[in-house]
């Protein structure tokens, strides 16, 4: 681990030349950066935090992304209680757009109220669990921008990412980080997120701002991040910020002008070890922490069903390369692949990855009698049977495109259609809402958000489109 002394000290590297030119702005500048013969010297920031114990096991944390599938509040103690078991030491708790924000009121979904918050939390460090939360500085803001009301703090008219160098949007972003201490004034972190912030001056404002940067981007970027990290730091508390902005860019010795408390996280969900950036990211001399997912993918990986094997054994693959760097983890479960997009399917589809995050690889019980195994294994029959509703359907489609182009050469026998197509598909109808029935039970018994939302996304992939016959009343009256 990475500690800090009270008390400043000063780094010195290398550089062909400045990111910033010397007659720039001090603003744009990195703060304590001076020109002297191919070197910069950076002062690191001044900390308040105290030398901890060197603890012998590496921090193994859960971040659980709130605008997916989650437990609801009264159901919360039972999924603690199995991430405990599992060996998880950290949640970081993503709220997003599910929490009924005071600063972006109007924007939210209030599936969670601040007492259910304060209860969930209460709930989590009596089980000795470290609780922090996660907001977004930057991007990934549609669920808000979006709305007409916040419209004049976004980057440009881009709806995910507000305005760095528009005084409103920076208070509302500082607003928003005052809230969330509030909500957890006692966690040892706050992660701001900072990750695939896509549109990074493109506004005439930040274009003016940075016009004298030699990386105008990155002196954007890093001036926001900053602030932010410093208005953390003064809380008493360590910031994290995502790595994504300075690996996909190859940008490493610019996160020397951050505090000094400041975490970067390294998240890679594809590739193996060695991780992109892991390398030059430890080089910078801060604290890194790595991160899986045990929940994340895309449309085909997902939408084919409930449960998807491959993907969950890609999941355990990725996690077990982390777990050999040996250093602290944040593994994330992500809701959605995007705030606008389709809901990843609930945390027991995902039992296996969960199990091998929090317990380095152990074999978990999927044949126990807890709760949460109980409920796994249900929901493993509800994706067989999933399945072959979804091979009626196709087989229904298939049967009706194929009589429909064969009647076009020789016609078509009386009621074939019906027999093969109409009958089977009513009776397909009438499954599917017992299925719909089963799978809300299943929701509700688990105490699990967005029910509705995911069982009426999945169902309208079973329902066969039909290539319809020319005469239906005709073929539905006629007999074989």
């Amino acid at each position: 681990m990475f500690f800090y002394k009270k008390k400043r000290f000063f780094r010195i590297f290398p550089c062909k030349k400045q990111i910033f030119p010397s007659k720039t702005s001090a603003i744009l500048r990195f703060p304590g950066c001076k020109k002297s013969t191919g070197m910069i010297y950076l002062r690191r920031f001044r900390t308040t935090f105290k030398t901890e114990k060197i603890k012998k096991m590496r921090k193994n944390y859960l971040h659980l992304d709130f605008k997916g599938i989650s437990p609801l509040a009264p159901a919360w103690l039972q999924y603690l209680e199995h991430f405990h078991n599992l060996g998880f030491d950290g949640i970081i708790l993503e709220l997003d757009c599910k929490y009924a924000w005071k600063t972006w009121q109007g924007a939210t979904l209030d599936h969670y109220s601040e007492s259910d918050i304060k209860s969930m939390i209460s709930a989590a460090k009596n089980m000795n669990f470290e609780v922090s939360l996660l907001i977004q500085i930057q991007g990934h803001l549609e669920w808000a921008l979006d709305k007409e009301k916040y419209a004049s703090l976004r980057e440009k008219n881009f709806i995910n990412e507000i305005c760095p160098c528009n005084p409103d949007a920076v208070q509302k972003i500082e607003e928003w980080i005052d809230e969330a201490i509030q909500l957890c004034p006692d966690a040892p972190y706050l992660h701001l997120g900072g990750d695939e912030v896509w549109h990074l001056c493109t506004c005439d404002k930040c274009k003016e701002h940075a016009k004298d940067a030699v990386d105008p981007k990155m002196a954007i970027y890093l001036e926001h991040a900053r602030r932010c990290c410093e208005k953390i730091v003064k809380h008493g508390m360590r910031p994290m910020l995502w790595s994504d902005m300075f690996v996909s860019r190859k940008c490493y010795e610019p996160i020397k002008t951050l505090p000094g408390e400041t975490i970067i996280v390294n998240w890679s969900y594809h590739e193996k070890a060695p991780f992109p950036g892991l390398k030059e990211l430890q080089q910078t001399g801060y604290e890194i922490w790595g991160s899986p997912a045990i929940r994340c993918g895309w449309g085909p990986d997902y939408l084919s069903g409930i449960y998807d094997e491959k993907g969950v054994a890609d999941r355990i693959a990725n996690i077990k390369q982390w777990q050999q760097t040996g250093i602290n983890l944040l593994n994330t479960v992500w809701g959605r692949p995007s705030s606008f997009n389709f809901l990843y399917p609930p945390y027991h589809c995902f039992a296996d990855a969960f199990a091998a995050a929090g317990r380095d690889g152990e074999t978990w019980n999927a044949a126990g009698d807890d709760f949460f195994a109980v409920q796994t294994r249900q929901w493993r029959e509800l994706e067989k049977e999933y399945h072959q509703l979804q091979q009626k359907g196709l087989l229904i489609f298939k049967m009706s495109t194929a009589l429909n182009r064969v009647a076009k050469y020789i016609g078509r026998r009386p009621g074939l259609f019906c027999a093969d197509c109409m009958k089977p598909s009513e009776k397909l109808q009438e499954e599917i809402e017992q299925f719909r029935e089963t799978l809300m039970d299943f929701f509700l018994q688990n105490g699990l958000s967005d029910a509705e939302e995911f069982i009426e996304e999945r169902l309208a992939m079973l329902t066969p489109p039909m290539d319809p016959p020319e005469n239906p009343e005709r073929e539905k009256s006629e007999e074989l």
